[in-house]
């Protein structure tokens, strides 16, 4: 199956040649006097994965003092190797405090809780929202250099993320793009308005969950999927060894009978939960295991 040929080239290999050279993008810089609501802060604390990640790109050393356990796990994040000598938080009001922010960054959906009481202690909080398409990454960047004092760094980004982006556009695929389908725990899909939507059609890719209407985030019966037979289906590496009975859909016999290892495609889940400039790694090795979009079967490709 590919997922077990390709897994462990992908952690090793590509995904870290788009992070060497993001990182190479990094360095000391300058920090803006200060920002639109005030002094520039000097003591940041992501607490949320995506913001994590964003935010290691673009601050200047030392300005980030603290991000989230996640982001220290090599198995969820890909800039794992880049939380040595950073504190690591829980999400939790009491710990965020004791490290005395003057800027915190979490996402819409991070522990409400904690986002409530660090604002009633006084603390500045920004909450930023998940990307739900390139657009968003851009302006999450962006964003992220205006909060950090960060701007020009977040404009050199963005003209790599740009730069790389062009580059994939500007090798199409096959006129007969082939779909693909995804399927996860608990039998999750997506559709039309979602990151994932969006990382498919960028490969040239036709998106099952846009064909079928789907908008956003459901479930889809196996039975649907095995109907629509795509060319590909896409699963997730975590949860193809993840023993859960979440999971136990994705080894289920109708599947393993309709799409057999050559119909099915590995997706390293840190380049796609996370809406930052490496997503488009993610869309690279899509391309690459989806043989440059030539779909399987001979009739589309007439």
């Amino acid at each position: 199956m590919r997922a077990s040929r390709q897994a462990s080239d992908a952690r090793g290999g590509a995904a870290g040649i788009v992070l060497a050279a993001l990182l190479a993008l990094t360095g000391p810089g300058t920090v803006a006097a200060a920002s639109a609501t005030g002094e520039t802060p000097r003591r940041v604390v992501s607490m949320n994965l995506c913001t994590d990640q964003i935010a290691m790109l673009v601050a200047a050393p030392g300005q980030l003092i603290s991000v989230s356990y996640l982001a220290a796990r090599p198995d969820v994040s890909l800039m794992s190797a880049q939380t040595a000598g950073l504190t690591i938080n829980h999400g939790l009001a009491e710990e965020i405090f004791r490290l005395d922010p003057d800027l915190v960054i979490s996402g819409t959906y991070t522990r409400r809780a904690t986002v409530n009481m660090l604002r009633r202690l006084g603390r500045r909080v920004e909450e930023f929202a998940p990307a739900n398409g390139f657009a968003d990454i851009r302006q999450n960047v962006r964003r992220m250099g205006e909060l950090l004092g960060r701007e020009a760094q977040a404009a050199r980004l963005i003209a790599a993320f740009d730069a790389e982006a062009a580059a994939l556009a500007a090798a199409p695929p096959e006129r007969h793009a082939p779909v693909l389908g995804s399927f996860g725990a608990n039998s999750f899909t997506t559709g039309g308005g979602t990151l994932e939507n969006e990382i498919v059609g960028a490969a040239g890719l036709r998106h099952l969950g846009e064909e079928l209407e789907i908008t956003g985030t459901t479930r889809l019966p196996l039975e649907a999927l095995v109907l629509a037979d795509p060319d590909y289906v896409l699963l997730w590496e975590r949860s193809l060894a993840d023993p859960s009975r979440a999971t136990e859909i994705l080894r289920h016999p109708a599947l393993d009978a309709r799409f057999g290892s050559e119909r099915r495609l590995s997706a390293d889940s840190r380049t796609w939960i996370c809406g930052t400039p490496l997503t488009l790694e993610a869309v690279a090795r899509l391309r690459a295991e989806a043989g440059g979009g030539t779909s399987l079967r001979p009739e589309a490709n007439r």
